[in-house]
Formats: structure tokens, sequence, C-alpha cells
């Protein structure tokens, strides 16, 4: 799995999240529910009680594991936007095992925010892989 190291993890997370001032928060969860890391803007209140901030999870989930069950047939899904009365909420996959879900609120259009995001995100596991790779070297 794709973890985030103690260093890695700030350094990501602040990347995401400096992006823009739109961004309320930045969350990595497991496919199997359990959160990763997760970072709010500050003076942030949540809209969702935690109950349904996990059922909504569990949603978003089943959602992305369909997603992942047709992906022969129509490729692998890059993001997903949902967008509200109140907020978006992107989700995309970070690496095979994880989701990276990035809440916005509605001011602005998201596009220059969601590529900006690939693009850490992109990097991020590239630098992950080349580190991983070295590690392995030096082991043998």
């Amino acid at each position: 799995m794709a973890q985030l190291n103690v260093v890695d993890q700030e350094k990501f997370l602040n990347n995401i999240m400096n992006i823009s001032g739109n961004i309320r928060y930045v969350m990595v969860y497991d496919l199997q529910g359990n959160a990763i890391h997760k970072r709010i803007m500050d003076g942030v209140s949540d809209h969702l009680t935690d109950n349904e901030n996990i059922t909504a999870l569990k949603h978003t989930i089943d959602s992305w594991s369909f997603r992942n069950s047709i992906s022969e047939k129509i490729g692998n899904s890059k993001y997903t936007l949902q967008v509200y009365d109140n907020l978006m909420r992107v989700i995309l996959p970070f690496g095979s095992e994880m989701l990276l879900i990035v809440t916005l609120d509605n001011a602005g259009e998201p596009g220059d925010i969601i590529k900006r995001i690939q693009t850490i995100l992109s990097d991020h596991l590239k630098e992950y892989d080349y580190s991983k790779k070295l590690m392995e070297k030096n082991n043998q």
C-alpha cells in the first residue's frame, strides 16, 4: 500500500491544502473506510454528523469499488466530482488501495484545483515508488 510516512504526510497534505483557499478538507481513506490521514482547514465546521460521514464514506467506497469492477470496459477512474448546494467533493484514487477525498466550498470552478491535485498526487506516488525501489535495492 502506498502509505504516507510522517514527513511525507505533512508535506503532501500541506501541498494539497495550499492549492486554494476553497479547500475545506483533505482526507485519505483505505478501501475499508479507515481514516489514514485527515486535514481540516482552520475555522471550518463539518456539515454532517459523524454517523452521516461514515455512511457517506461507505457509499463512496462502494461506488468506487463498482467503478473498479467495470474498469476493463470503460477504463480506470481518474476522479469523481460530487457537486452539492453547499460544497463539492473530489474523490481520486490514491494508489490502488486508498482514496483521496478533497472537499471544496462552492466558490469558483473546480477544474484548475482538480488538475493541481492530480499533479501533486502523481508526483507523490512517483516519489514513493522511487523511494520504495531504492529501499529494495539497498536491502539486496
